[in-house]
């Protein structure tokens, strides 16, 4: 019985967690107007950065659930809540920088 409360639980558990879309290069390309230079390893590093990062006090959240100014909106307040509980040198600014992007980037893409 313990084994089917344990994985009902993960199910759940995974059925609750945001499947975070892989980033491509059509992805980089359609943001590129706003971030010149940007590129698809970036990209990918922020979304390692938002996995490793934004988990730490809440389940992840599909970057298509919002639209890119609520990211903006959202991403510096997330990120000075961290800071105050974790302490300041726990994500540095080109890091937040990096998860904001992939969020923004990815809130635009198609919906799989």
């Amino acid at each position: 019985m313990k084994k089917i409360y344990i994985l009902v639980s993960l199910t759940l558990l995974a059925a609750c967690s945001a499947k975070l879309i892989q980033p491509t290069q059509s992805d980089v390309d359609r943001v590129s107007p706003t971030y010149p230079g940007y590129t698809l390893a970036d990209l990918n590093q922020g979304k390692v950065l938002f996995g490793q990062t934004c988990n730490r006090c809440h389940p992840l959240k599909n970057p298509t659930g919002h639209t890119a100014d609520q990211w903006k909106d959202i991403v510096p307040k997330m990120i000075g809540r961290l800071k105050k509980k974790k302490g300041e040198d726990v994500i540095s600014d080109q890091q937040q920088e990096l998860i904001l992007r992939y969020l923004v980037t990815m809130s635009g893409a198609s919906k799989h």
